[in-house]
């Protein structure tokens, strides 16, 4: 097998009530499985080319404040009472594609509810979602004075506890198999108008 994490297309701020451009970015991701990048990773992959194969998944977009990837076991170790959660700026792309710069990264130690900050993120641009009427990842300058998970401690224990329950609760519901958690913090306008944080998980997988 492989991994084909990253390896194709996504197409992101494609308005639902307009057919023909849902239809030309579904067909923009089946494309994606004949790249040359593509072909070659399947090829060094041992996967026969004809064996490929592609579904297109739809779903909504939604805008996060922060993208995490969360380890529920330690990746250097194998720890299973460790978890790391890397943290970015605005979409997950900004973590999954090779930006240069540093995510914020914590190990947490499940049991103790320990928290170590391994490193502060450093991006200097973040990829975010377009505006209304446009497709494509937009990238936008970070200003880090203005991130709470780089000067609040109280909202950066409470965040990364709460990414750590998180990360624990869905490892519980696989009968105990790490996992490889994506996510985001996403700015929702509460009851009386204040904008509180939720916590979506967009996708998990069995840790490698």
């Amino acid at each position: 097998g492989m991994s084909s994490a990253g390896l194709y297309e996504s197409v992101v701020g494609v308005p639902a009530n307009n057919a023909a451009e849902v239809s030309l970015a579904v067909a923009t991701v089946w494309a994606s499985l004949y790249t040359r990048r593509a072909v070659l990773s399947r090829r060094v992959a041992g996967v026969p080319q004809p064996a490929a194969c592609m579904s297109v998944l739809i779903q909504e977009l939604h805008v996060p404040e922060l993208s995490f990837v969360l380890h529920t076991a330690r990746p250097s170790d194998g720890n299973r009472g460790v978890l790391l959660a890397e943290v970015a700026p605005g979409q997950g792309e900004t973590l999954a594609s090779g930006a240069r710069g540093t995510p914020w990264r914590f190990e947490v130690d499940k049991a103790a509810r320990k928290i170590r900050t391994m490193a502060f993120a450093n991006f200097s641009k973040a990829l975010t979602a377009p505006p209304r009427g446009r497709t494509g990842l937009m990238s936008v300058d970070v200003d880090y004075s203005k991130q709470r998970l780089s000067t609040d401690e109280s909202y950066r224990q409470q965040v990364v506890l709460q990414l750590s329950q998180a990360g624990s609760l869905i490892e519980e519901a696989f009968q105990g198999v790490p996992q490889d958690v994506e996510g985001g913090l996403v700015p929702v306008q509460g009851p009386g108008g204040k904008i509180e944080s939720y916590l979506y998980v967009f996708q998990t997988r069995p840790q490698h």
